[in-house]
């Protein structure tokens, strides 16, 4: 049951991730349309990737191969550090800008790759509660 749970959240998330990454690439070429989705190639790559291998950890345990576990915890894991480089960024933004007397907004520099983070945080530290730590449990009628 919990690699249900697991596969559709990898699912759900992968999904935002991808469509976030694909707006945030389309929107260079055709200028920002959606609110609180910067243009950028950069971003938008590395949201492409993280959707990527989340989506690849969802299917594979739709498909009832165990990997699939490793890939939404590791596209989890690449959630919260992009999350959080996002973050830096924007606090060195906020903190150029006040040096230097600009104005400064956070509604301009929250990327969705930060936003999205909060969401993977969250699955991360519910995912945590009902793991066996890593040991193994053997059968007894199978040693």
């Amino acid at each position: 049951m919990k690699n249900v749970i697991q596969g559709v959240f990898g699912a759900v998330l992968g999904a935002l991730y991808t469509g976030f990454g694909a707006l945030q690439i389309v929107a260079v070429f055709t200028g920002p349309a959606v609110p609180f989705v910067p243009a950028s190639v950069f971003w938008g790559f590395v949201l492409l990737v993280i959707g990527a291998v989340l989506l690849r950890g969802a299917r594979n345990l739709s498909r009832g191969l165990d990997d699939g576990i490793v890939f939404v915890n590791v596209g989890i894991l690449l959630s919260v550090a992009f999350g959080a480089i996002a973050l830096l960024a924007a606090g060195a933004g906020a903190l150029e800008a006040a040096i230097a007397g600009e104005a400064w907004s956070v509604a301009d520099a929250i990327t969705p790759a930060a936003y999205l983070a909060v969401i993977g945080a969250a699955g991360s530290s519910r995912g945590a509660e009902g793991s066996s730590g890593g040991s193994v449990q053997h059968d007894a009628t199978h040693p």
